[in-house]
């Protein structure tokens, strides 16, 4: 027994070259790809990307990065990303940091990120990448983008017709979602109410008053039709049994119920029979989960992409 416990120890302490020692300040192979350009309540916003290429010859899968609220796609201070980034392309998987408005508003954040899925594919021939192998990995406000991605590809509803390309697919193979909010209402209170000034646009009375008439569920409450347009944004409405597989990631002392979030989401893959892994790290913070389980989900997500992934289900 206690070689088996010295031998998880290694396991879990072990860290690969790749993901111990990042690249500082690693130039993309393709800088700020222009994709769209948008109205961002009314101040101009150009939706950008940069672009790392793995070395070798033949279409490469691609993994779309979306960084957290304050960051940008070329933001040199995420240190996930640098982690991430070197890990995937040592692994043959072109990487690329995507960006989305700062005012915060849904679903127009999502539009914005479903445009890159989109373009990506539309010019896959260009950067050398596999439209048929394009997965996502998000992390805090980006792992909420993530989880509405995991589950909405194609949704007409949640489209938008951002940056165009109306003839490609925003359906993801595999999904890494990181630190998300997957039901605002399963946040406290003064968690929920501060994400509603960014998604809604409302102030911080109007934003408590919607969490008041949700918990009540009062349907007559004048604010309820803003309930409605959270549960229109809320990644658990929408898995079924057809969702692509998706990694769901939590540290346990997330503050505002993330770890709710995480594990509820978990669950309903669950109960709609549709393939999820959950790594969680009990002492972990937000995007603070520990190399074992990074490196364990870049390897999990390369698996994913790859010519042959390995089956969804274990054979009986």
């Amino acid at each position: 027994m206690r070689k088996l416990f010295a031998g998880l120890a290694c396991l879990f302490l072990w860290q690969s070259p790749a993901m111990a020692q990042p690249p500082a300040g690693r130039a993309p192979d393709v800088a700020d790809i222009a994709v769209a350009h948008i109205d961002d309540s009314g101040t101009p916003f150009d939706l950008k990307a940069n672009l790392y290429l793995p070395a070798g010859a033949g279409p490469a899968p691609l993994v779309l990065y979306i960084h957290g609220k304050g960051g940008s796609y070329n933001d040199p201070r995420d240190q996930v990303v640098r982690r991430v980034l070197n890990a995937l392309l040592a692994r043959g998987v072109a990487v690329a940091r995507i960006d989305y408005r700062r005012s915060g508003r849904m679903p127009a954040m999502l539009f914005d990120t479903k445009a890159y899925i989109r373009y990506f594919r539309a010019h896959a021939a260009q950067y050398h990448i596999d439209p048929k192998r394009v997965g996502i990995w998000g992390v805090s406000r980006g792992g909420n983008l993530a989880a509405m991605l995991a589950v909405t590809g194609d949704v007409k509803a949640l489209e938008g017709d951002i940056g165009g390309n109306d003839g490609q697919s925003s359906l993801l193979q595999a999904s890494v979602i990181e630190s998300p909010l997957t039901d605002l209402f399963l946040s406290t209170d003064d968690k929920a109410a501060s994400m509603f000034g960014d998604y809604l646009g409302t102030n911080e009375a109007d934003s408590k008053a919607i969490v008041a008439a949700y918990r009540k569920h009062d349907t007559k409450s004048p604010w309820w039709k803003d309930v409605q347009r959270i549960e229109q944004v809320n990644p658990l409405n929408y898995v079924g049994k057809n969702s692509p597989p998706a990694l769901i990631i939590c540290g346990g002392l997330d503050p505002a119920n993330v770890i709710l979030n995480c594990s509820t989401m978990f669950d309903k893959y669950i109960q709609q029979g549709a393939a999820a892994s959950y790594y969680a790290l009990s002492t972990g913070t937000h995007v603070r989960v520990g190399t074992a389980i990074e490196q364990a989900a870049v390897g999990w997500l390369s698996e994913r992409l790859s010519q042959k992934p390995p089956p969804l289900f274990p054979d009986p």
